[in-house]
Protein backbone atom coordinates (compact mmCIF):
# COMPACT_ATOMS: atom_id res chain seq x y z
CA UNK A 1 0.00 0.00 0.00
CA UNK A 2 1.27 3.06 -0.92
CA UNK A 3 1.63 6.20 1.65
CA UNK A 4 3.83 8.50 0.62
CA UNK A 5 2.62 11.01 -2.64
CA UNK A 6 4.50 12.10 -5.49
CA UNK A 7 3.69 14.79 -8.02
CA UNK A 8 5.79 14.29 -11.36
CA UNK A 9 8.18 17.47 -11.72
CA UNK A 10 9.34 15.79 -14.91
CA UNK A 11 7.95 13.13 -16.24
CA UNK A 12 9.17 10.20 -13.92
CA UNK A 13 12.69 11.54 -13.86
CA UNK A 14 11.92 14.09 -11.01
CA UNK A 15 9.17 14.06 -8.36
CA UNK A 16 8.23 15.71 -5.35
CA UNK A 17 8.02 13.75 -2.30
CA UNK A 18 5.06 15.46 -0.18
CA UNK A 19 5.85 14.29 3.17
CA UNK A 20 8.03 15.69 6.01
CA UNK A 21 11.57 13.95 6.51
CA UNK A 22 11.11 13.47 10.12
CA UNK A 23 7.73 11.97 10.07
CA UNK A 24 9.42 9.04 8.01
CA UNK A 25 13.08 9.38 9.08
CA UNK A 26 12.41 6.28 11.75
CA UNK A 27 10.02 4.32 9.95
CA UNK A 28 11.73 1.09 8.04
CA UNK A 29 8.66 0.67 5.96
CA UNK A 30 8.26 4.35 4.75
CA UNK A 31 12.10 4.01 3.99
CA UNK A 32 11.76 1.14 1.84
CA UNK A 33 9.40 2.79 0.03
CA UNK A 34 10.59 5.48 -0.46
CA UNK A 35 13.94 4.08 -1.82
CA UNK A 36 11.59 2.21 -4.14
CA UNK A 37 10.13 5.68 -5.37
CA UNK A 38 13.88 7.24 -5.75
CA UNK A 39 14.90 3.98 -7.46
CA UNK A 40 12.68 5.01 -10.21
CA UNK A 41 12.80 8.81 -10.13
CA UNK A 42 16.35 10.27 -9.60
CA UNK A 43 15.53 13.72 -8.36
CA UNK A 44 13.08 13.79 -5.66
CA UNK A 45 12.58 17.53 -4.06
CA UNK A 46 10.92 17.68 -0.35
CA UNK A 47 9.81 20.96 0.03
CA UNK A 48 9.20 23.00 3.78
CA UNK A 49 11.96 20.91 4.92
CA UNK A 50 13.06 21.64 8.74
CA UNK A 51 16.31 20.14 9.77
CA UNK A 52 19.42 20.53 11.60
CA UNK A 53 22.38 18.98 11.00
CA UNK A 54 22.05 15.60 13.21
CA UNK A 55 18.85 15.28 11.71
CA UNK A 56 20.01 15.86 7.99
CA UNK A 57 22.68 13.66 8.83
CA UNK A 58 20.67 10.67 10.33
CA UNK A 59 18.34 11.06 6.94
CA UNK A 60 21.02 11.08 4.64
CA UNK A 61 22.78 7.46 6.40
CA UNK A 62 19.08 5.88 5.73
CA UNK A 63 20.22 5.69 1.91
CA UNK A 64 24.14 4.86 2.34
CA UNK A 65 27.39 5.79 4.51
CA UNK A 66 28.06 9.48 4.31
CA UNK A 67 31.45 10.58 3.13
CA UNK A 68 33.54 13.52 4.51
CA UNK A 69 35.80 15.59 2.73
CA UNK A 70 38.89 16.22 3.14
CA UNK A 71 38.20 20.09 2.99
CA UNK A 72 38.06 21.56 6.07
CA UNK A 73 37.57 25.03 4.76
CA UNK A 74 33.98 23.83 3.43
CA UNK A 75 32.99 21.58 6.17
CA UNK A 76 30.76 22.56 9.06
CA UNK A 77 32.36 22.76 12.40
CA UNK A 78 29.56 20.27 13.83
CA UNK A 79 29.08 17.57 11.72
CA UNK A 80 32.04 16.61 9.40
CA UNK A 81 29.59 14.55 7.37
CA UNK A 82 28.17 18.08 6.21
CA UNK A 83 29.70 20.77 3.74
CA UNK A 84 28.91 24.10 4.01
CA UNK A 85 27.89 26.21 0.15
CA UNK A 86 27.43 29.51 0.85
CA UNK A 87 28.21 33.48 0.29
CA UNK A 88 28.28 34.18 3.92
CA UNK A 89 31.25 35.19 5.83
CA UNK A 90 32.80 34.54 9.29
CA UNK A 91 33.89 38.05 11.20
CA UNK A 92 37.86 37.54 10.18
CA UNK A 93 36.30 38.34 6.03
CA UNK A 94 36.69 34.07 4.99
CA UNK A 95 33.85 32.80 3.52
CA UNK A 96 31.62 30.50 5.25
CA UNK A 97 31.77 27.44 3.23
CA UNK A 98 32.74 27.29 -0.32
CA UNK A 99 31.69 27.70 -3.73
CA UNK A 100 30.19 31.20 -2.91
CA UNK A 101 29.43 32.83 -6.43
CA UNK A 102 29.77 33.22 -9.51
CA UNK A 103 29.00 30.59 -12.71
CA UNK A 104 29.38 26.85 -11.84
CA UNK A 105 30.69 23.74 -14.12
CA UNK A 106 28.83 23.44 -16.75
CA UNK A 107 26.85 19.62 -16.84
CA UNK A 108 29.00 17.14 -14.83
CA UNK A 109 28.40 14.44 -12.59
CA UNK A 110 30.13 14.59 -9.01
CA UNK A 111 32.97 12.29 -8.50
CA UNK A 112 33.65 10.92 -11.48
CA UNK A 113 37.51 11.83 -11.70
CA UNK A 114 37.30 9.22 -8.81
CA UNK A 115 38.09 5.67 -8.69
CA UNK A 116 34.83 4.82 -6.39
CA UNK A 117 32.89 7.60 -6.42
CA UNK A 118 30.16 8.36 -3.87
CA UNK A 119 26.89 9.32 -5.97
CA UNK A 120 23.99 9.70 -3.54
CA UNK A 121 23.64 13.27 -2.59
CA UNK A 122 21.47 15.61 -0.62
CA UNK A 123 21.38 19.47 -0.91
CA UNK A 124 19.24 21.17 1.92
CA UNK A 125 18.54 25.08 1.81
CA UNK A 126 18.56 27.06 4.73
CA UNK A 127 19.22 30.41 3.68
CA UNK A 128 18.88 30.59 -0.47
CA UNK A 129 19.05 34.18 -2.67
CA UNK A 130 16.00 35.58 -4.02
CA UNK A 131 17.48 35.39 -7.50
CA UNK A 132 19.73 32.83 -9.44
CA UNK A 133 21.26 30.11 -8.35
CA UNK A 134 18.08 28.00 -10.07
CA UNK A 135 19.63 24.17 -10.09
CA UNK A 136 19.12 21.68 -13.34
CA UNK A 137 19.14 18.04 -13.42
CA UNK A 138 19.51 16.45 -17.02
CA UNK A 139 18.14 12.43 -17.03
CA UNK A 140 21.12 10.29 -18.25
CA UNK A 141 18.49 6.91 -18.93
CA UNK A 142 17.23 9.30 -21.20
CA UNK A 143 20.56 10.51 -22.57
CA UNK A 144 21.09 6.63 -23.29
CA UNK A 145 17.92 6.29 -25.18
CA UNK A 146 18.19 9.19 -27.52
CA UNK A 147 21.62 8.06 -28.92
CA UNK A 148 21.83 6.54 -32.04
CA UNK A 149 21.85 2.70 -32.09
CA UNK A 150 25.51 2.19 -33.60
CA UNK A 151 26.61 4.48 -30.88
CA UNK A 152 25.13 2.56 -28.35
CA UNK A 153 26.54 -0.42 -29.57
CA UNK A 154 29.85 1.29 -30.25
CA UNK A 155 30.28 2.17 -26.59
CA UNK A 156 28.20 -0.56 -24.71
CA UNK A 157 30.95 -2.22 -22.12
CA UNK A 158 33.51 -0.17 -22.72
CA UNK A 159 35.23 2.26 -20.60
CA UNK A 160 35.41 5.94 -20.12
CA UNK A 161 38.78 7.88 -18.83
CA UNK A 162 38.08 10.85 -16.26
CA UNK A 163 40.45 13.43 -15.49
CA UNK A 164 40.37 15.92 -12.52
CA UNK A 165 42.86 18.10 -14.52
CA UNK A 166 40.24 18.56 -17.43
CA UNK A 167 37.45 20.40 -14.55
CA UNK A 168 39.71 22.49 -12.69
CA UNK A 169 40.69 23.77 -16.27
CA UNK A 170 36.94 24.68 -16.07
CA UNK A 171 36.47 25.96 -12.62
CA UNK A 172 35.34 28.70 -10.68
CA UNK A 173 38.05 30.86 -9.37
CA UNK A 174 36.28 30.19 -6.07
CA UNK A 175 35.99 26.55 -5.64
CA UNK A 176 39.38 25.70 -5.13
CA UNK A 177 41.76 28.59 -4.88
CA UNK A 178 43.88 26.81 -2.19
CA UNK A 179 47.48 25.64 -4.36
CA UNK A 180 48.33 22.53 -2.17
CA UNK A 181 44.60 21.59 -2.05
CA UNK A 182 44.50 21.89 -6.05
CA UNK A 183 47.50 20.45 -6.40
CA UNK A 184 46.42 17.05 -4.27
CA UNK A 185 43.24 16.78 -6.42
CA UNK A 186 45.19 17.06 -9.88
CA UNK A 187 47.71 14.20 -8.60
CA UNK A 188 44.82 12.03 -8.78
CA UNK A 189 45.04 9.20 -11.08
CA UNK A 190 42.65 8.56 -13.60
CA UNK A 191 39.40 7.05 -12.65
CA UNK A 192 37.93 4.62 -15.46
CA UNK A 193 34.35 3.85 -15.38
CA UNK A 194 31.81 2.16 -17.64
CA UNK A 195 29.98 4.62 -20.51
CA UNK A 196 27.10 2.52 -19.74
CA UNK A 197 25.11 2.49 -16.34
CA UNK A 198 22.48 -0.36 -16.02
CA UNK A 199 20.26 -0.03 -12.81
CA UNK A 200 19.96 -3.44 -11.17
CA UNK A 201 16.47 -2.57 -9.65
CA UNK A 202 15.23 -1.51 -13.10
CA UNK A 203 17.19 -2.76 -15.95
CA UNK A 204 17.48 0.93 -17.14
CA UNK A 205 20.30 2.19 -19.09
CA UNK A 206 22.31 5.48 -18.18
CA UNK A 207 24.75 7.33 -19.63
CA UNK A 208 27.51 8.12 -17.42
CA UNK A 209 29.44 10.81 -19.49
CA UNK A 210 30.93 13.53 -17.65
CA UNK A 211 31.95 16.14 -19.98
CA UNK A 212 33.70 18.09 -17.47
CA UNK A 213 36.08 14.86 -16.61
CA UNK A 214 35.76 12.27 -19.66
CA UNK A 215 39.13 12.55 -21.78
CA UNK A 216 39.13 8.93 -23.46
CA UNK A 217 37.50 6.01 -24.19
CA UNK A 218 39.33 2.53 -24.04
CA UNK A 219 39.64 0.54 -27.23
CA UNK A 220 38.60 3.89 -28.98
CA UNK A 221 41.66 5.94 -30.95
CA UNK A 222 41.69 9.89 -30.15
CA UNK A 223 40.69 10.48 -33.35
CA UNK A 224 37.35 7.81 -32.66
CA UNK A 225 37.28 9.46 -29.34
CA UNK A 226 37.23 13.02 -30.43
CA UNK A 227 34.42 11.80 -32.47
CA UNK A 228 32.06 10.13 -30.22
CA UNK A 229 32.10 11.98 -27.20
CA UNK A 230 30.71 15.06 -28.29
CA UNK A 231 27.60 13.21 -29.02
CA UNK A 232 27.70 12.06 -26.03
CA UNK A 233 28.10 15.35 -24.29
CA UNK A 234 25.40 16.47 -26.46
CA UNK A 235 22.83 14.12 -25.59
CA UNK A 236 23.35 14.04 -21.77
CA UNK A 237 23.13 17.71 -21.86
CA UNK A 238 19.73 17.87 -24.20
CA UNK A 239 17.05 20.17 -23.23
CA UNK A 240 14.18 18.27 -23.58
CA UNK A 241 15.37 15.82 -20.68
CA UNK A 242 16.40 18.51 -18.28
CA UNK A 243 14.16 19.70 -15.17
CA UNK A 244 14.79 22.96 -14.00
CA UNK A 245 14.51 23.92 -10.14
CA UNK A 246 13.93 27.08 -7.92
CA UNK A 247 15.26 26.33 -4.91
CA UNK A 248 12.91 27.58 -2.00
CA UNK A 249 14.07 28.34 1.98
CA UNK A 250 13.59 24.39 3.02
CA UNK A 251 14.24 22.65 0.17
CA UNK A 252 15.71 19.42 0.49
CA UNK A 253 17.19 17.88 -2.62
CA UNK A 254 17.98 14.08 -3.27
CA UNK A 255 20.01 13.12 -6.42
CA UNK A 256 21.89 9.86 -7.27
CA UNK A 257 24.89 10.93 -9.66
CA UNK A 258 24.64 7.18 -11.80
CA UNK A 259 22.14 8.25 -13.88
CA UNK A 260 21.92 12.04 -13.82
CA UNK A 261 23.75 15.52 -14.42
CA UNK A 262 23.29 18.79 -12.97
CA UNK A 263 24.70 22.36 -13.18
CA UNK A 264 23.46 25.63 -11.43
CA UNK A 265 22.97 29.02 -12.62
CA UNK A 266 25.15 32.01 -11.29
CA UNK A 267 25.24 32.57 -8.06
CA UNK A 268 25.42 36.38 -6.52
CA UNK A 269 27.36 37.39 -3.81
CA UNK A 270 24.89 40.07 -2.68
CA UNK A 271 22.12 37.93 -1.89
CA UNK A 272 22.70 35.38 1.51
CA UNK A 273 22.94 31.96 0.75
CA UNK A 274 23.62 28.45 2.81
CA UNK A 275 23.51 25.25 1.63
CA UNK A 276 23.71 22.36 3.71
CA UNK A 277 25.29 19.53 1.54
CA UNK A 278 25.59 15.74 2.32
CA UNK A 279 27.27 12.96 0.10
CA UNK A 280 27.30 9.15 0.44
CA UNK A 281 27.99 5.68 -0.69
CA UNK A 282 25.14 3.70 -2.70
CA UNK A 283 24.80 -0.43 -3.00
CA UNK A 284 25.81 -1.51 -6.06
CA UNK A 285 22.82 -4.19 -5.60
CA UNK A 286 20.15 -1.20 -5.00
CA UNK A 287 21.83 1.64 -7.45
CA UNK A 288 23.88 2.23 -10.78
CA UNK A 289 26.84 2.36 -9.23
CA UNK A 290 29.40 3.25 -11.71
CA UNK A 291 32.15 0.29 -11.44
CA UNK A 292 35.24 -0.68 -13.74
Amino acid sequence: MTLIKTTPLHSDFAVQVHTQVMDIVDNPDSIEELKGIWQKSPVMIFRRQSLDESELVRFTERFGKCESTGRKDIQSPYHEEIIYFSTLKYANGNFVGGFAGGDDVDWHTDQTYQVRPATGAILFGTEVPRDGGDIYWANQYAAYDRLPRDIQQLIEGKLGVYRYAKRYALLNALELKDKEKANAMLSLPDAKHKLVLTHPRTGRKALYADPTTLVAIEGLSDEEAAKVMPILFEAGGNEAHVYRHKVRNGDLLMWDNGCTMHKRDEMRLDQPRLMKRTTFRLSASDYAVPQA
